[in-house]
């Protein structure tokens, strides 16, 4: 599926820049807005606003805006340019910023900001802190002076270049030749604070030759050893590929089986961690085989194009409450129910377009639901959408019931695409969101199946939390707590086991109790094996006095019902958004992509809707859809298991 989705983005993108699109002129009538023009023509506000700018600030009755059009006329491929140098740029850090935020909001990956920064993140962000982003953008001035030609003065030092890359710093790369950081700004004063990448450094050849006679004979690298191992439902050969830091042609060439197919219960041979010498007393973060009871189905490759489908999109533009432009100016800057429609409706729209790329014959009605938490014409909205194949919407819980039941008699079936409750059963009514009680459990199922000693450390506030985990979880121990609710240290760790993995479950809203208990258990960490594992992520483990490299040493886990991840569909994704948009997607808009593709998908399948909804898992580009019939309803059951890994990034456990 996540194969799919890339190849689908890539199309878009490489196809963006063959054709110049035409446009229209739309003068401004009495009462019309932004919204309401963008519904007329089909497109999104976005688009209205990247060619009107203006429009930004209100539009008034007779003005012109330009309006792209459908048709596409072609255009010669614009001349090559040879690519503009790019400068780092400083961010000021604010409360509850992550490296994973700041990685979106730069487009750029985590791993390069880290680099970026050499051991100035080793603590975690902090607030106020100033960090060096690697920004994709205009030329450098600087780099002109890179061309100088070498002193050929007598008696003058020889130099040579060194070309920055991305991530590196004066300091890194004063480190990697040995030379102090002093020489190599006394080299290049033309290098204020920030490098920019491309740029050439000048270097001393003598420094470097000092430094490369203390340097150790590098050691022969180790022959990987490889061991048998037994596919497990949903994992693919990219899953294993990159779980074992191998690629795929090396992965054929061990087991070229796999080409026809990989399928589950195969037996495959895969490198052993760390080769021969490996040791197995690490703690496993493989994918394993959870409570999950599908595997992840290729919905695109077994399309049936043969009929059209009707797909109806139900949002809650509430357009009457759009009297003028002022309004609407106000709406935009205040709503925020109104800007994660928005959001989420443009998302859908590439879903849309990825459907046509497809050339799947689909038909979508967009329809205004006029909804609010208390307000909702059940009978009218099903009225409109009485002969279409599936429904996605309304936003609330409720309204999404009272459709699903006005639309029973016909069989129609609708998506609830963001209540995070359980909604009422109804057989044609599907949950797209776990619920936070689903989310919790996936975390107890995973660790029924690592066989480890488990202990859970319960916030004496969290009672119902301690039920849970008792009820659930039986095998778990409680650690014992002190009369004012902090953790006894020695009672903790008289419950741990040498020879397996602990697992400690942190329950708790508390920042001291965070604090204690995880400063405890990495103290532990050369004793034992622990790995940390919480049920919710709270906003305490985002205090600036919890550092975020406590948190990956430990290997915290953590289930959610998004890929947090950074991921080749998440990256591609958020890069096409951006160039349709001027703006990176937000989670609404993703969310917006993952439920109405998978909806398409799932409607040109050869069975029926209902029973691919219920019997296939699938995929998208941070989302995963694995629904199950429970209690006369349908709720979605697909759910992450996250960790924080040693390099600050995060990864998929399962």
């Amino acid at each position: 599926m996540k194969y799919f989705v890339v190849l689908i983005f890539s199309f878009l993108l490489l196809s963006t820049p063959l054709y110049a699109q035409d446009y229209k002129k739309h003068t401004v009538e009495k009462g019309e807005t932004v919204v309401s023009i963008a519904k007329k023509y089909k497109i999104t506000p976005y688009d209205i606003y990247r060619i009107n700018p203006d429009a930004k600030n209100g539009i008034k009755e007779n003005t012109v805006l330009l309006i792209p059009g459908t048709s596409k006329v072609p255009k010669a491929e614009p001349e090559k340019v040879k690519p503009t140098k790019v400068a780092n740029t400083i961010h000021e850090v604010t409360a509850k910023e992550t490296l994973f935020s700041l990685a979106k909001k730069y487009d750029v990956s985590v791993d390069d900001i880290k680099k970026a920064n050499g051991t100035a993140l080793d603590n975690g962000l902090q607030i106020g802190q100033k960090v060096i982003i690697p920004i994709k953008g205009s030329g450098v001035a600087a780099q002109v002076k890179a061309e100088k030609k070498e002193d050929k003065k007598p008696n003058s030092p020889s130099y040579f270049f060194h070309t920055v890359e991305a991530g590196e710093t004066k300091y890194s790369i004063a480190k990697q030749y040995g030379m102090s950081l002093q020489l190599l700004e006394e080299l290049n004063p033309e290098v204020k604070d920030t490098l920019p990448l491309g740029y050439k450094l000048k270097l001393d050849k003598k420094a470097v030759v000092e430094k490369d006679k203390t340097q150790p004979i590098p050691v022969a690298a180790t022959k990987k050893a490889y061991a048998d191992y037994t596919v497990q439902p949903k994992e693919t050969v990219y899953s294993l590929t990159k779980d074992n830091d191998i690629t795929e042609a090396e992965f054929f060439e061990l087991n070229p089986q796999a080409k026809e197919g990989l399928k589950e219960g195969m037996v495959i041979k895969l490198p052993v961690a760390g080769g021969a010498a490996a040791s197995t007393s690490t703690v496993a973060t493989a994918p394993v085989l959870g409570n999950a009871s599908k595997a992840i189905s290729g919905l695109a490759g077994t399309l049936k194009k043969s009929e059209t489908k009707d797909l109806a999109l139900v949002l809650p533009f509430n357009l009457s409450r759009i009297e003028s432009d002022t309004v609407r100016s106000k709406l935009l800057r205040s709503d925020k129910f109104l800007n994660m429609t928005l959001d989420f409706y443009a998302g859908a729209l590439m879903a849309i377009d990825s459907a046509k790329v497809l050339g799947l014959p689909l038909k979508v009605k967009i329809i205004d639901a006029k909804e609010t938490k208390s307000s909702f014409d059940a009978a009218g909205v099903a009225a409109s959408v009485g002969g279409m194949d599936a429904v996605i919407g309304p936003f609330f819980p409720n309204n999404a019931e009272s459709l699903a039941s006005a639309l029973a008699s016909k069989g129609i079936p609708v998506i609830s695409p963001l209540s995070k409750d359980d909604t009422k059963p109804y057989s044609n009514l599907f949950q797209s969101v776990p619920s936070p009680e689903r989310v919790r459990l996936s975390m107890l199922d995973y660790l029924k199946t690592k066989g480890g000693n488990i202990i859970a450390v319960v916030d004496a506030k969290k009672a119902s939390s301690k039920q849970f985990i008792k009820t659930n979880l039986p095998s778990a121990q409680f650690a014992p707590l002190s009369p004012d609710g902090t953790i006894v240290v020695e009672g903790l760790k008289n419950m741990l086991v040498k020879g397996k993995v602990n697992y400690v479950i942190l329950e708790t809203e508390r920042s001291g109790m965070i604090l204690g208990t995880t400063k405890t258990l990495v103290d532990a960490l050369a004793e034992y094996q622990i790995q940390l594992v919480v049920l919710e992520r709270y906003d305490a483990f985002d205090n600036d006095e919890l550092p975020l490299t406590r948190l990956a040493v430990l290997k915290m886990l953590y289930p959610s019902v998004t890929n947090d991840s950074d991921t080749p569909e998440g990256i591609l994704f958020g890069r096409i958004f951006k160039e349709k948009n001027n703006i990176m997607p937000n989670q609404f808009a993703t969310r917006g992509f993952d439920v109405t593709f998978d909806a398409i998908l799932r409607l040109f399948q050869q069975d029926s809707f209902k029973e691919v909804m219920t019997e296939k898992a699938s995929e998208a580009v941070e989302s995963k859809f694995d629904y199950a019939s429970q209690n006369g309803g349908n709720y979605n059951t697909g759910v992450y298991i996250l960790y924080y890994d040693q390099d600050l990034s995060t990864k998929v456990a399962q």
